[in-house]
């Protein structure tokens, strides 16, 4: 009896926690990681030889993004990475969250 009683507070419990939906980012914690992101490719783009297009489609996204969310870092890398080929400055952080937030 006792077993079963346990099973199924488990069984409950575990279900209490399955329709919880986790919290999404905010779009201001989404433009300062996308920086961090864009600084990075900048970074690998100083180096000779990258391949600003394999380096931004080689990102890898868990589930806590959306497709646009996706797209946006990926394209914010691509710039960044051909801003650090062609040895042009990137945008400061403000900048860049001021653009994203847009």
């Amino acid at each position: 009896m006792r077993t079963i009683l346990m099973l199924m507070g488990i069984f409950l419990f575990s279900f209490s926690f399955a329709g919880e939906k986790k919290p999404k980012i905010t779009k201001e914690q989404f433009c300062h990681f996308t920086y961090g992101i864009y600084q990075q490719c900048y970074q690998r783009g100083l180096m000779a030889g990258t391949n600003c297009e394999a380096l931004s489609k080689g990102i890898k996204f868990g589930k806590a993004f959306t497709e646009d969310q996706k797209k946006y870092i990926q394209e914010s890398c691509k710039i960044g990475c051909f801003l650090g080929k062609s040895k042009f400055n990137i945008k400061d952080e403000n900048q860049f969250i001021k653009s994203c937030l847009k």
